[in-house]
């Protein structure tokens, strides 16, 4: 969960140390050269930007009542977020198995495309 993006704003209403664990992880990916997408680093600074805010800046930065929330709305709101990232690992895992080849595709293309010739 970093910063300004929707899982930094929700694991930011469940607790302000959720985004130290984001930058932590953020921080150990870049560093170990896993993403190499020059967006993702912008999105880590923006992050950086917004944890420290939370903790320096908490009255000015988040809305008024934005972290006072009850025990209740923050179950649901913890296990909401979880399932959620739950639910896209098995669509991510359900894709990686079911794909297919450019090779792959463009056989089953042609074997389901049926050309009729009338002479």
């Amino acid at each position: 969960p970093l910063g300004m993006m929707d899982g930094g704003r929700i694991c930011g209403a469940v607790s302000p140390y959720a985004g130290l664990v984001g930058l932590g992880l953020g921080g150990t990916m870049a560093y170990q050269g896993v993403i190499h997408n020059p967006i993702f680093y912008l999105v880590l600074l923006g992050g950086g930007y917004e944890t420290f805010m939370r903790f320096y800046d908490p009255v000015g930065h988040a809305p008024p009542g934005y972290y006072g929330i009850t025990g209740g709305q923050r179950a649901a709101i913890t296990g909401g977020y979880f399932g959620l990232v739950g639910a896209l690992f098995v669509a991510m895992a359900w894709n990686k198995q079911n794909m297919l080849t450019p090779e792959q595709l463009q056989r089953q293309t042609l074997e389901t495309t049926h050309f009729r010739r009338f002479d």
